[in-house]
């Protein structure tokens, strides 16, 4: 499953978060995917790999403190059904290419 779901940055089969590696910063872009929240975190609104409706976004930097996406070395995904129940969490290390689910 390819998620989120991009047009700027299309991605391939079994590809994950094409997020991670992206160089456009959210809000910035009209096209973007992600809307970037005054805590520091991502948010997805949208059908999730784990059948949530709902995806927040956290890059952090190797010391784990919350930065930036263009700084970030790591990525924390949760993801939310429609109660607000979560329903899974993915770690990743950012990469130009993003990452793969394996």
């Amino acid at each position: 499953m390819q998620f989120p779901r991009c047009d700027l940055y299309p991605a391939e089969a079994g590809f994950y978060c094409q997020c991670a590696g992206c160089p456009v910063v959210s809000n910035d872009t009209a096209a973007c995917v992600l809307t970037e929240m005054s805590d520091g975190t991502y948010h997805f609104n949208g059908l999730t790999p784990h059948g949530g409706i709902k995806a927040v976004i956290t890059f952090t930097n190797d010391d784990g403190q919350s930065v930036p996406k263009p700084e970030a070395k790591h990525v924390e995904i949760r993801e939310f059904d429609s109660n607000g129940a979560l329903v899974g969490v993915q770690f990743g290390l950012v990469d130009p290419k993003g990452f793969y689910m394996q």
